[in-house]
């Protein structure tokens, strides 16, 4: 019971640090005015990588004495993004009430990038009035929990590789103890 609590508390408090990491790389995109540069964009990708990383190693090390296993550092990843994912979501909700442009500015980016691929005019038409009903805080919200928590999903089955790490001795502990009550 004590390791399920730990777990909870531990994803929460990783998945703080994440989404602090996180809004302040967008924080400065849209300071200096790049938050629409989507090569820019991609280094959030970095940063969940690295930050999934760090988050399932240091769970691994400081709350399961060095071992973790695969599934549960996977559980673990998609976890501290799906904590990340909520308040990820709430920036989001904030600065787009600070600067309702910024909706105005994604679809005219994705204007652009339909005509590139040939669209015409009623499809490129369609979609926008589509987005436009997806802007509100709820669809905002959940979009951002779901999207968060398959990239932590996706990233976590690279990473968990790298942070597993099985307790050899965990069956002569095992014996030790059943000994131990004889």
């Amino acid at each position: 019971m004590e390791e399920k609590s730990t777990f909870w508390k531990s994803a929460m408090t990783y998945g703080i640090y994440l989404a602090v990491a996180i809004i302040f790389y967008n924080v400065i995109l849209y300071v200096t005015g790049e938050n629409m540069n989507t090569s820019l964009g991609l280094v959030t990708w970095g940063i969940m990588a690295v930050g999934i990383f760090l988050c399932q190693k240091g769970y691994r090390d400081k709350e399961l004495n060095g071992y973790i296993e695969y599934s549960k550092a996977l559980g673990f990843g998609v976890s501290v993004m799906l904590f990340a994912g909520v308040l990820n979501a709430l920036y989001s909700v904030i600065i787009m009430k600070i600067d309702p442009t910024i909706m105005e500015q994604v679809r005219i980016l994705q204007e652009e990038a339909m005509m590139k691929q040939g669209l015409s005019d009623e499809q490129i038409e369609m979609a926008g009035e589509m987005m436009s009903k997806m802007q509100s805080p709820l669809i905002i919200v959940l979009s951002s929990l779901l999207t968060f928590a398959f990239i932590g999903f996706v990233i976590s089955l690279v990473t968990s590789i790298f942070v597993k790490r099985r307790n050899e001795n965990a069956f002569d502990e095992a014996m030790g103890e059943v000994k131990s009550e004889d």
